[in-house]
């Protein structure tokens, strides 16, 4: 821009005055994409802790991240189950597994650390051992567990216990089995 012949600043607009015309510059121009990338970030925000509680869920991830309390929900019992846990890390949680689950008919492979519904539906993989009556519903105390997965009389890996991830109590256990129909 050349030489300025006049230039003046009134309500927040600036205007100077060149030999070629005037040129207008509005400081306002701005805010509309702000106040998009506000609205977007505050929209990631609420759903970062879905995308954490996905990867805990028992259920399928997408379910989760459908419903952005269940991720704030996940967060505050992680928050509120880690003082002090007795089932802490997952070899702690491998180890009383594996003192559980030590022999015939249910033997432990491994331990995740999920989050249950209380009541939750025990899966049973087809040609997979199921439990009796009233144990096909499983009930959690909290909502953070570790859920042990095994074999029962050498059949498929699956479910066979879940522990309670603060107390390190069996919350729910695979035994008496019954033979599921294939």
């Amino acid at each position: 821009m050349g030489a300025a012949l006049y230039s003046a600043t009134v309500s927040g607009s600036s205007v100077t005055i060149a030999p070629s015309g005037p040129a207008v510059s509005v400081p306002g121009r701005r805010r509309p994409i702000a106040v998009v990338l506000i609205i977007v970030g505050c929209g990631v925000a609420v759903w970062i802790p879905s995308f954490v509680a996905g990867a805990y869920a028992q259920e399928h991830a997408a379910a989760v991240l459908a419903n952005p309390t269940t991720g704030w929900a996940f967060l505050w019992d992680a928050i509120t189950a880690s003082r002090n846990p007795h089932l802490g890390t997952p070899d702690a949680a491998r180890q009383a597994a594996d003192e559980v689950w030590a022999g015939a008919p249910a033997v432990v492979v491994g331990v995740t650390l999920k989050t249950l519904p209380s009541p939750w539906t025990v899966p049973v993989p087809p040609g997979g051992a199921g439990p009796r009556g009233e144990w096909r519903m499983g009930r959690t105390s909290d909502a953070l567990n570790w859920v042990g997965s095994g074999r029962v009389n050498g059949g498929v890996e699956q479910v066979i216990g879940v522990l309670d991830y603060r107390t390190g109590r069996v919350e729910w256990d695979i035994r008496p089995i019954t033979v599921a129909t294939p």
